[in-house]
């Protein structure tokens, strides 16, 4: 036995073991630099398997996250007087393997098979903030602009599966047409296109302000690369045995699209002790004026804000607004000690969400009860969700029918 190498390993080892210990050891999950900030690290994975029938063929299909989806996030902080706090935050979507959106029907997948991968991680957030107790915050960097959320004010214990949004699980599932001659054909048309919640920019390059919230009362402003800005008002108080949530949402879009004006959306939720709750949601996207009728697109094709433009409207027989209605009922339980069981019942009509030739007219509608588990110590829940979508259109006098979509869905996430 050399023991100059038995020492030279000692050495090593214990100086790995000094310099991992800090991390391992930590309580409270969080690294330590050089300085006095501090670095906590956090993520989910969320997987699900959900069934799908489009009215002509029906699939099984093993799937990432639609919702909410696995991600990694490092949150840097600091203090640097008692008044000032400043931080940093990096949220990447990992790499995805069965990304639901790319689920299709018909004979060319078999049953869970894989439908499209993704290999690249996406940067969800990228920002640094500072804030003051007196005078507010202000964000600068990749991240969710003022107005994002507004129609999304919510008490449900379900949000993985989405609160407002009209689509889930088989949002990317084309409507089958019946009002062929012959048998069903597949549409243009997919779940997401057709119902949205409408929602304002999310995630982008943007300098925001949030003021300090004020007898439950706060505001936000937010300058988005390119132009467009957008102003919010949330509000979150308590009476009685009733909370209440309201958010209030503007977003101008007329400097980056040639044919939007603007979003404008608000929802409202209560919560009594008891555990029952509800929520409201309305909103739309505006296209009048001379811009309106510029050119050929679809709206929020991922159930998203709107970037695409309005289809020319020769017949002049409907090329309204996109709007949304919203409501919602639930109750959480407390029926096992693992944890929260929350329950839900939403409905999501859209109208004239889908922009594109032979469309006019149209109505997209979506219906749903979720039940999801949560099991607190482990940070997991897991839950199942039904939905019903189905979408009628016009073009110029003809009326034209499709299928309804079905999916049921059981998704699981796994906090860390």
């Amino acid at each position: 036995m050399n023991i100059k190498t038995v020492l030279k390993s000692s050495v090593a080892v214990a100086a790995l073991f000094a310099v991992a210990a800090p991390a391992a050891n930590a309580a409270d999950d969080t690294l330590s630099s050089g300085n006095k900030n501090k670095l906590t690290v956090s993520g989910q994975v969320v997987r699900a398997i959900f069934h799908a029938d489009d009215g002509v063929s029906e699939k099984t299909f093993q799937s990432a996250g639609h919702w909410t989806n696995s991600r990694v996030r490092w949150v840097a902080s600091g203090k640097l007087n008692e008044n000032v706090t400043a931080g940093a935050t990096i949220e990447m979507n990992i790499p995805l393997s069965n990304t639901p959106a790319s689920a299709v029907m018909g004979t060319e997948h078999a049953d869970g098979a894989v439908q499209g991968d993704t290999t690249a991680w996406g940067i969800r957030h990228q920002y640094v903030w500072a804030s003051h107790k007196k005078f507010g915050k202000l964000t600068m960097g990749n991240t969710d602009p003022a107005a994002n959320g507004s129609s999304q004010a919510d008490f449900t214990g379900t949000g993985i599966f989405g609160q407002s949004v009209g689509s889930s699980y088989g949002a990317g599932i084309l409507f089958m047409n019946t009002s062929t001659a012959s048998a069903p054909t597949a549409s243009a048309i997919t779940v997401a296109a057709a119902v949205s919640d409408i929602d304002h920019v999310s995630r982008t390059d943007v300098i925001r302000y949030d003021t300090p919230r004020f007898m439950g009362l706060q505001l936000k402003a937010g300058a988005i690369a390119g132009g467009e800005y957008d102003v919010s008002a949330n509000y979150s108080g308590k009476f009685g045995p009733v909370k209440v949530k309201a958010r209030a949402g503007y977003t101008n879009q007329s400097a980056t699209n040639t044919s939007a004006n603007f979003i404008a959306s608000g929802s409202v939720a209560v919560l009594h002790d008891s555990g029952l709750l509800a929520s409201f949601a309305i909103g739309k996207q505006n296209f009048s004026g001379p811009q309106s009728k510029s050119s050929l697109g679809i709206i929020g094709a991922g159930g998203g804000n709107g970037g695409g433009n309005l289809s020319v409207d020769t017949n002049n027989n409907g090329t309204e607004d996109p709007s949304f209605i919203y409501f919602g009922i639930g109750y959480n339980a407390k029926i096992f000690s693992a944890g929260q069981t929350a329950f839900y019942f939403k409905w999501n009509q859209t109208e004239n969400a889908v922009r594109v030739a032979n469309n006019d007219d149209n109505e997209g509608e979506s219906k749903g009860f979720a039940v999801v588990q949560k099991f607190s110590a482990i940070g997991a829940q897991i839950g199942v969700e039904y939905k019903k979508y189905s979408y009628d259109s016009k073009t110029n006098t003809t009326d034209n029918t499709f299928d309804d979509v079905d999916v049921i869905s059981l998704m699981t996430v796994f906090a860390f």
